[in-house]
């Protein structure tokens, strides 16, 4: 069932329909306020739509990053695996 929850985003306030808790959808609203925050303080004049699209682009780019040392991560577990499995057919054959 989709609950309500109020965020708070470039002073505005925005009412989320979510399956998710409230608490999760508030720290996504504030991880995306944050970023918005990030390109407000490094800009003099900027359009809300230039904002919205520039803290996109950076939100994707933290997703990417996450992605990517999520598959460095599996690679290097599938590589210790197969080599702890090469050991134990080893111990077997010598046993």
């Amino acid at each position: 069932m989709k609950k309500e929850v109020r965020l708070e985003i470039l002073g505005r306030e925005y009412t989320v329909k979510s399956d998710e808790g409230e608490e999760r959808v508030k720290k996504i609203g504030e991880y995306v306020n944050q970023k918005i925050q990030e390109i407000t303080e490094n800009t003099k004049t900027i359009s809300t739509l230039n904002v919205a699209v520039l803290a996109a682009l950076n939100i994707a780019n933290d997703f990417f990053e996450l992605q990517e040392k999520q598959k460095k991560y599996t690679r290097t577990v599938e590589d210790k695996s197969g080599q702890l499995v090469e050991k134990i057919r080893s111990a077997i054959k010598e046993a």
